[in-house]
């Protein structure tokens, strides 16, 4: 089976279905050694800095340093393109500098009323000149996740042969920005020397900010996917992760010559029905501004795994901090403008604007 064969066909995988919307990453939801299948969404760059480090034997206790940097960004919703580098790889002897370049598609998401998340990715590692992918699967039962991968390289560790690996894991909440989690996988034809590949970890979420931080030990150093295939040393480690908001940094609406405020970019949306939903999702609100009849709900989900609020520009209304999954539900009567914010992310705005429906009449 040719390189091109395998790229192909694991792309085709990746792209050919229908992709779910992902979400700000949160190591809050997977394992040390397991994305969860996260997917950057569109405007948004996700930064992870790992760093594990190792000490050698008595007498000289020399500690090894291994950093990895993971950026990512979504090109649509549900697919994002990356890079994973890691320094003083142990992937291929004498080629410490190690480059994994890849695309990642959410093809089911269970935030989505799918029964289990479905993620594919597809890649190609510099350093093992290999051809690399990864379907993933995850699901929730409460506060409990379970994962599970198989993952499939051309040319493993530059062996010049095809090779397969599978992995599990879980992420156990105990509560909204703490879990518990765990993992454990090998290769299916590994040899007598080569080691299952392991890792716990103390996985936080950064209260009101979209960060998370993970405290572990494993025995993998990169992580890519035939980095964290592949068990070597005991190393202790952390891993931070910085979702960048690109909208943070444009011009947002201001006031023109009239003192009259210009027009929010983003998705306008007229709605009809007694109902609208709108999702905060990606550090913000789906719909920036939205038009409803009098009488009309509007209810604000929250699909980020970080506490966010609907709070009134002029205090009229305030949902107080929405909960990961949770909801807050808000009926307009009055025609007129309604300017909302997130109080603990106040670079997140938006607007409801309510008809009046005896404008035009006689």
């Amino acid at each position: 089976m040719t390189k091109k064969t395998i790229l192909g066909a694991v792309a085709a995988l990746a792209v050919a279905l229908s992709p779910g919307p992902g979400g700000a990453q949160s190591v809050a939801t997977r394992t040390p050694n397991l994305t969860g299948g996260w997917t950057a969404p569109p405007g948004v760059i996700q930064f992870n800095f790992l760093h594990r480090f190792s000490m050698s034997d008595p007498p000289l206790r020399k500690v090894t340093n291994t950093p990895t940097f993971m950026v990512g960004t979504g090109i649509t919703e549900g697919l994002m393109v990356g890079f994973t580098y890691g320094s003083n790889s142990a992937l291929v002897p004498a080629f410490p500098n190690e480059w994994e370049l890849y695309a990642r598609a959410m093809l089911l998401s269970e935030a989505r009323g799918r029964p289990l998340d479905v993620s594919a990715q597809a890649g190609y590692n510099v350093a093992s000149e290999s051809v690399d992918g990864e379907l993933l699967v995850a699901r929730g039962f409460g506060p409990l996740k379970l994962l599970a991968a198989g993952r499939a390289f051309s040319d493993a560790y530059d062996g010049s042969e095809v090779r397969y690996a599978v992995t599990g894991g879980a992420a156990l909440r105990l509560t909204p920005s703490v879990s518990l989690a765990a993992d454990y996988g090998v290769l299916l034809d590994r040899a007598d020397d080569e080691r299952a590949a392991w890792g716990v970890g103390l996985q936080l979420g950064v209260p009101f900010t979209p960060h998370s931080f993970s405290i572990h030990a494993t025995n993998v150093g990169t992580a890519s996917l035939e980095g964290v295939s592949r068990g070597t040393r005991t190393r202790w480690g952390f891993e931070y992760t910085v979702p960048i908001t690109l909208e943070r940094f444009l011009p947002r609406g201001g006031r023109d010559d009239d003192g009259e405020a210009d027009e929010m970019p983003g998705a306008d949306m007229m709605a009809t029905g007694d109902t609208v939903v709108i999702d905060i999702q990606g550090i913000q609100y789906t719909s920036e501004a939205v038009t409803v009849d009098p009488g009309t709900t509007v209810i604000w989900v929250n699909r980020d795994p970080i506490q966010h609020s609907v709070t009134a520009n002029d205090e009229s209304f305030d949902s107080g901090l929405i909960d990961p999954e949770q909801s807050f539900a808000m009926t307009f009567d009055t025609p007129g403008t309604y300017a909302y914010h997130c109080t603990p992310h106040p670079f997140m705005e938006a607007r409801v604007v309510v008809r009046d429906m005896m404008e035009g009449m006689p």
